[in-house]
Protein backbone atom coordinates (compact mmCIF):
# COMPACT_ATOMS: atom_id res chain seq x y z
CA UNK A 1 0.00 0.00 0.00
CA UNK A 2 1.36 3.42 -0.97
CA UNK A 3 1.69 6.30 1.47
CA UNK A 4 -1.24 8.06 -0.21
CA UNK A 5 -3.39 4.93 -0.06
CA UNK A 6 -2.56 4.54 3.62
CA UNK A 7 -3.54 8.14 4.28
CA UNK A 8 -6.79 7.76 2.40
CA UNK A 9 -7.57 4.58 4.33
CA UNK A 10 -6.99 6.41 7.59
CA UNK A 11 -9.06 9.46 6.70
CA UNK A 12 -11.87 7.74 4.85
CA UNK A 13 -13.55 8.80 1.61
CA UNK A 14 -13.69 12.49 0.71
CA UNK A 15 -17.17 13.71 -0.19
CA UNK A 16 -18.08 16.75 -2.23
CA UNK A 17 -20.34 19.35 -0.68
CA UNK A 18 -23.25 18.23 -2.86
CA UNK A 19 -22.76 14.60 -1.77
CA UNK A 20 -22.73 15.65 1.89
CA UNK A 21 -25.92 17.66 1.45
CA UNK A 22 -27.56 14.71 -0.31
CA UNK A 23 -26.50 12.33 2.47
CA UNK A 24 -27.77 14.60 5.24
CA UNK A 25 -31.03 15.17 3.40
CA UNK A 26 -31.57 11.41 3.25
CA UNK A 27 -30.56 11.02 6.90
CA UNK A 28 -33.26 13.48 7.90
CA UNK A 29 -35.86 11.04 6.54
CA UNK A 30 -34.66 8.46 9.12
CA UNK A 31 -33.40 6.25 6.31
CA UNK A 32 -31.52 3.33 7.89
CA UNK A 33 -29.44 2.73 4.77
CA UNK A 34 -28.32 6.36 4.84
CA UNK A 35 -27.25 5.97 8.46
CA UNK A 36 -25.32 2.81 7.57
CA UNK A 37 -23.59 4.74 4.79
CA UNK A 38 -22.74 7.56 7.20
CA UNK A 39 -21.09 5.08 9.56
CA UNK A 40 -19.24 3.39 6.72
CA UNK A 41 -17.89 6.70 5.41
CA UNK A 42 -16.76 8.23 8.70
CA UNK A 43 -16.27 5.34 11.13
CA UNK A 44 -12.49 5.04 10.68
CA UNK A 45 -11.96 8.77 11.09
CA UNK A 46 -14.09 9.03 14.22
CA UNK A 47 -12.61 5.87 15.71
CA UNK A 48 -9.05 7.16 15.26
CA UNK A 49 -10.03 10.47 16.80
CA UNK A 50 -11.59 8.74 19.81
CA UNK A 51 -8.54 6.51 20.14
CA UNK A 52 -6.31 9.58 20.34
CA UNK A 53 -8.13 10.55 23.51
CA UNK A 54 -8.83 7.21 25.16
CA UNK A 55 -5.86 5.09 24.05
CA UNK A 56 -7.86 1.89 24.58
CA UNK A 57 -9.28 0.18 21.49
CA UNK A 58 -12.42 -1.23 23.11
CA UNK A 59 -13.26 2.07 24.78
CA UNK A 60 -12.70 3.87 21.48
CA UNK A 61 -14.96 1.41 19.63
CA UNK A 62 -17.75 1.88 22.17
CA UNK A 63 -17.37 5.65 22.09
CA UNK A 64 -17.44 5.67 18.29
CA UNK A 65 -20.83 3.93 18.36
CA UNK A 66 -22.09 6.41 20.96
CA UNK A 67 -20.94 9.32 18.81
CA UNK A 68 -22.83 8.12 15.75
CA UNK A 69 -25.99 7.60 17.81
CA UNK A 70 -25.60 11.12 19.23
CA UNK A 71 -25.12 12.53 15.73
CA UNK A 72 -28.24 10.78 14.47
CA UNK A 73 -30.35 12.02 17.38
CA UNK A 74 -29.02 15.57 17.17
CA UNK A 75 -29.48 15.86 13.41
CA UNK A 76 -32.59 18.09 13.71
CA UNK A 77 -30.35 20.67 15.41
CA UNK A 78 -28.09 20.96 12.35
CA UNK A 79 -29.11 24.20 10.63
CA UNK A 80 -26.95 24.00 7.51
CA UNK A 81 -26.52 20.64 5.81
CA UNK A 82 -23.32 21.84 4.12
CA UNK A 83 -21.77 22.28 7.60
CA UNK A 84 -22.30 18.64 8.49
CA UNK A 85 -18.63 17.58 8.62
CA UNK A 86 -17.43 20.21 11.14
CA UNK A 87 -20.63 19.64 13.11
CA UNK A 88 -19.91 15.90 13.19
CA UNK A 89 -16.35 16.50 14.39
CA UNK A 90 -17.55 18.96 17.01
CA UNK A 91 -19.81 16.30 18.48
CA UNK A 92 -17.03 13.69 18.26
CA UNK A 93 -14.49 15.94 19.99
CA UNK A 94 -16.90 16.98 22.75
CA UNK A 95 -17.88 13.36 23.43
CA UNK A 96 -14.23 12.29 23.41
CA UNK A 97 -13.22 15.05 25.83
CA UNK A 98 -16.11 14.28 28.17
CA UNK A 99 -15.57 10.52 28.07
CA UNK A 100 -11.86 10.96 28.74
CA UNK A 101 -12.58 13.15 31.77
CA UNK A 102 -15.15 10.65 33.02
CA UNK A 103 -12.70 7.75 32.76
CA UNK A 104 -9.98 9.83 34.35
CA UNK A 105 -12.19 10.59 37.37
CA UNK A 106 -12.93 6.90 37.85
CA UNK A 107 -9.22 6.05 37.89
CA UNK A 108 -9.27 4.34 34.49
CA UNK A 109 -5.97 5.95 33.53
CA UNK A 110 -3.97 4.69 36.49
CA UNK A 111 -0.70 4.46 34.58
CA UNK A 112 -1.33 6.72 31.60
CA UNK A 113 -2.98 10.00 30.80
CA UNK A 114 -3.57 11.95 27.62
CA UNK A 115 -0.47 13.97 28.46
CA UNK A 116 1.67 10.90 29.08
CA UNK A 117 4.37 10.77 26.39
CA UNK A 118 4.11 6.99 26.36
CA UNK A 119 0.37 7.02 25.67
CA UNK A 120 -0.75 5.44 22.43
CA UNK A 121 -1.60 8.59 20.50
CA UNK A 122 -2.42 7.33 17.03
CA UNK A 123 -0.23 9.30 14.66
CA UNK A 124 -0.97 6.81 11.89
CA UNK A 125 -3.75 4.32 11.28
CA UNK A 126 -4.42 2.21 14.33
CA UNK A 127 -4.11 -0.91 12.21
CA UNK A 128 -0.65 -0.04 10.85
CA UNK A 129 2.09 -2.02 12.69
CA UNK A 130 5.32 -0.22 13.59
CA UNK A 131 7.99 -2.87 13.64
CA UNK A 132 10.92 -0.66 12.87
CA UNK A 133 12.61 0.39 16.11
CA UNK A 134 13.66 3.76 14.75
CA UNK A 135 10.12 4.54 13.70
CA UNK A 136 8.85 3.46 17.10
CA UNK A 137 11.29 5.80 18.81
CA UNK A 138 10.41 8.67 16.49
CA UNK A 139 6.73 8.01 17.08
CA UNK A 140 7.30 8.11 20.83
CA UNK A 141 9.16 11.40 20.57
CA UNK A 142 6.44 12.91 18.42
CA UNK A 143 3.81 11.77 20.93
CA UNK A 144 5.82 13.34 23.71
CA UNK A 145 6.07 16.63 21.83
CA UNK A 146 2.36 16.71 20.97
CA UNK A 147 1.37 15.73 24.50
CA UNK A 148 3.23 18.76 25.87
CA UNK A 149 1.21 21.18 23.72
CA UNK A 150 -1.78 23.19 24.94
CA UNK A 151 -5.06 21.38 24.26
CA UNK A 152 -6.19 23.62 21.41
CA UNK A 153 -2.88 23.46 19.55
CA UNK A 154 -2.79 19.71 20.06
CA UNK A 155 -6.27 19.27 18.62
CA UNK A 156 -5.57 21.55 15.66
CA UNK A 157 -2.39 19.62 14.83
CA UNK A 158 -4.24 16.30 15.00
CA UNK A 159 -7.18 17.52 12.92
CA UNK A 160 -4.98 19.09 10.25
CA UNK A 161 -1.88 16.89 9.99
CA UNK A 162 -3.35 13.54 11.04
CA UNK A 163 -7.05 13.75 10.14
CA UNK A 164 -6.23 16.00 7.15
CA UNK A 165 -9.20 18.33 7.62
CA UNK A 166 -9.24 21.69 5.87
CA UNK A 167 -8.53 24.90 7.76
CA UNK A 168 -12.14 25.93 7.23
CA UNK A 169 -13.53 22.72 8.72
CA UNK A 170 -11.18 22.95 11.71
CA UNK A 171 -12.17 26.58 12.24
CA UNK A 172 -15.84 25.65 12.25
CA UNK A 173 -15.31 22.53 14.36
CA UNK A 174 -13.35 24.25 17.14
CA UNK A 175 -15.24 27.54 16.76
CA UNK A 176 -12.03 29.49 16.23
CA UNK A 177 -11.23 32.22 13.68
CA UNK A 178 -9.45 30.92 10.60
CA UNK A 179 -6.42 33.08 11.35
CA UNK A 180 -6.20 31.66 14.87
CA UNK A 181 -6.28 28.10 13.52
CA UNK A 182 -3.45 28.84 11.10
CA UNK A 183 -1.30 30.66 13.65
CA UNK A 184 -1.76 27.98 16.31
CA UNK A 185 -1.02 25.24 13.79
CA UNK A 186 2.14 27.05 12.72
CA UNK A 187 3.15 27.43 16.37
CA UNK A 188 2.49 23.74 17.01
CA UNK A 189 4.51 22.67 13.96
CA UNK A 190 7.44 24.87 14.97
CA UNK A 191 7.34 23.49 18.51
CA UNK A 192 7.29 19.94 17.13
CA UNK A 193 10.17 20.66 14.73
CA UNK A 194 12.29 22.27 17.46
CA UNK A 195 11.62 19.36 19.77
CA UNK A 196 12.78 16.83 17.19
CA UNK A 197 15.49 18.64 15.23
CA UNK A 198 18.38 17.46 17.40
CA UNK A 199 17.07 13.91 17.79
CA UNK A 200 18.11 12.29 14.50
Amino acid sequence: MSRQDSANSRRGPVLTESQIIELVSTLRTKDELAFARLVRLFERRIYNLALNYLKQEEEAKDLTQEIFVAVYRALPQLKEDSKFVPWLYQIAINHSRNHYQKLKRTGFFTTQSLDDPDSSLQLISASSPQRDLEKQELNRLVREAIASMPTTEKEILILRDIQDLSYEVISSTLELPLGTVKSKLNRARIALKNRLKNTF
